[in-house]
């Protein structure tokens, strides 16, 4: 009789272990959708003429938001790295701004005659958003990458001019979600009560082989 119990309670661990097993494979589940969008703005001026914040270029950086057919929007993580240059030229002081939401790159000049190029960078590893207003249909304005140009002090003869040099901006935006389950949580295990006899027999096949080997020893 321990030998059936003992049976009883290794069938009903194999059951409750191949349960569990199933039910963490299922919450595991978790996938992501990656959209990286790349900027190359330009901007230009061959005769400023006032002391204004002028505005080198501005393009707006958006994406398409998430499909709700996917599954469960969980989280929405938006990177971002943006490099490039300026070349001023005239007699003044003055300085540029490179931007994107809460990162910004200020560079500053104090020429007299001739050029001088100054140069730009910001980054974010990550920085999470919120969930309001990214699910549905169409794209989400996340802001705009932008440079602007301001004369502080000088004068505008010669004639004061900018130009822009290779400048790029690439902006990634990650939404992790849930993929809808293809079924239904499965229901707590139960351990059939199996015949007496279907465990003794399940005994017999385990310890016939050692009989055997038993009896060959003793003849």
């Amino acid at each position: 009789m321990k030998a059936l119990e003992s049976l009883k309670k290794t069938v009903a661990r194999g059951i409750v272990i191949t349960f569990f097993a199933a039910c963490a494979c299922a919450a595991a589940r978790a996938d992501d959708v990656v959209q990286t969008v790349t900027l190359t703005p330009s901007g230009s001026d061959n005769n400023v003429t006032n002391s204004d914040v002028l505005t080198v270029f501005s393009d707006a950086v958006d994406f398409n938001k998430f499909n709700s057919a996917l599954g469960t929007l969980d989280s929405a993580t938006l990177s971002w790295t943006g490099s490039g240059s300026l070349t001023v030229s005239g007699n003044m002081e003055g300085q540029a701004i490179m931007s994107f939401q809460s990162s910004s790159d200020t560079e500053t000049w104090n020429i007299f005659g001739g050029s001088t190029t100054v140069d730009f960078g910001i980054s974010n590893a990550g920085e999470s958003l919120a969930l309001t207003g990214l699910t549905g249909s169409g794209t989400v304005d996340e802001g705009s990458f932008a440079e602007t140009f301001q004369e502080q002090e000088g004068y505008f003869i010669p004639t004061v001019t900018y130009a822009t040099g290779p400048t790029t901006g690439t902006f990634v935006l990650t939404y992790d979600y849930t993929p809808p389950s293809d079924a239904p949580p499965p229901p707590p295990p139960t351990v059939p009560e199996l015949p007496s006899f279907a465990y003794l027999f399940t005994a017999l096949l385990l310890v016939t082989p050692g009989l055997r080997r038993l009896a060959k020893k003793n003849a």
